[in-house]
């Protein structure tokens, strides 16, 4: 978390330059709130940080979708790898295998020696390898999603880290609206008292 130093005494609620590989803002931690909303309306404050809260949130809503996907994508690469390792094993040999034609249904096909193996890329193309070719082609993608995975659980830990601060943040504007509110409150009583 970071917090705004005396040279620039509270005027933005993000620090634009400290961004995630995803450029998702760093929200500033409001260490000085007095100093903070001064020349701020109270209101548009907390606006704003509900604004904050609520577009972290679907960050962290669309993170979490994104892992799910890419850790079932990664383990579907590690699969085809591992077909890739099974097939060329027995490419000397005649086998048979059982394989989805949709879904839910399932076909039995005789494979004699393959020498080759063939990759379903997406968008309906379906193309022919040689197993080493399978195999780069497969690692160089499960290395891709491994990344944005990693990156992806990183920036989901950064998000969940701005929501406790946002939350930090709006209780404690929230706090000292209420003494404000209070102190007003007091001060009118016993003016009236004096009366």
């Amino acid at each position: 978390m970071a917090t705004i130093t005396n040279a620039d005494p509270y005027k933005i609620l993000f620090e634009q330059d400290i961004k995630t590989a995803t450029n998702i803002p760093m929200v500033t931690f409001i260490s000085n709130v007095e100093e903070f909303v001064k020349d701020k309306d109270v209101e548009n404050v907390f606006k704003q940080l509900q604004e904050a809260y609520q577009k972290y949130k679907f960050f962290e809503s669309k993170l979490s979708n994104n892992i799910s996907m890419l850790t079932q994508r990664s383990k579907q690469l590690q699969e085809s790898l591992d077909i890739v390792d099974h097939v060329e094993n027995k490419s000397n040999e005649s086998f048979s295998v059982q394989y989805e034609l949709s879904e839910g249904v399932y076909s039995s096909a005789q494979v004699n020696e393959p020498k080759s193996i063939y990759l379903w890329l997406g968008a309906n193309v379906m193309l022919e390898y040689s197993f080493e070719e399978a195999r780069e082609v497969l690692r160089k993608n499960k290395d891709t999603v491994d990344r944005q995975l990693s990156e992806s659980i990183q920036d989901l830990g950064f998000v969940k880290d701005q929501i406790t601060t946002t939350d930090v943040n709006v209780s404690r504007v929230y706090n000292y609206d209420i003494i404000q509110k209070r102190k007003l409150k007091l001060s009118g009583k016993t003016e009236e008292e004096e009366k």
